[in-house]
């Protein structure tokens, strides 16, 4: 199965969107089998480790296997866009931010625990962080509709609500 390609047929439709990719996440997520190449469910001895699949020529979608070590906790931060989660191993609470009040600050607003075949979209703007549970490596798959390699995001203290610039490294990147 080469889900990018899935993807990237999916793109090509007059009607894509989160909604068109969540579908063929769910899809290739219920097949079950261990598709994902061994190499992007590694994180290297790292705390979390990101693997670019996929970056379209113009910035317009991007996939990624993301792989958290259980207990840590990404930042809280946004996209940049719209994205797309399903999770392929594992099991990872995600909980979702929303700015209140004046200064801003970043209240709990949603928290998903999602197991191994969970799909969810993730709405433009949304802040969340996203945590491993069960002792166990938990391994994703996000489409964004932007290439998140380059775009730039937010990241929100979750203490004072100060947003700066949210750059996590990458494993390594695709030649598309």
């Amino acid at each position: 199965m080469d889900l990018v390609e899935r993807i990237q047929d999916a793109a090509a439709g007059e009607d894509f969107g989160p909604e068109a990719v969540q579908a063929v996440l769910n899809a290739a997520l219920a097949e079950g089998a261990d598709w994902l190449d061994p190499r992007y469910v590694d994180r290297g001895g790292e705390d979390w480790r990101l693997h670019p699949l996929y970056r379209a020529p113009d910035r317009s979608l991007s996939v990624l296997a993301a792989v958290f070590r259980p207990g840590v906790v990404c930042p809280a931060h946004d996209h940049g866009s719209w994205a797309v989660i399903g999770i392929y191993r594992g099991r990872e609470r995600e909980t979702r931010y929303r700015l209140d009040g004046e200064p801003a600050r970043p209240l709990v607003d949603r928290v998903l625990i999602n197991p191994a075949g969970t799909v969810t979209v993730v709405p433009e703007g949304t802040i969340h962080t996203v945590e491993a549970l069960d002792g166990l490596d938990a391994v994703s798959i996000h489409v964004y509709g932007t290439d998140i390699v380059t775009q730039r995001r937010r990241a929100v203290d979750l203490d004072t609500g100060a947003v700066s610039v949210f750059q996590p490294d990458f494993a390594s990147t695709v030649d598309q």
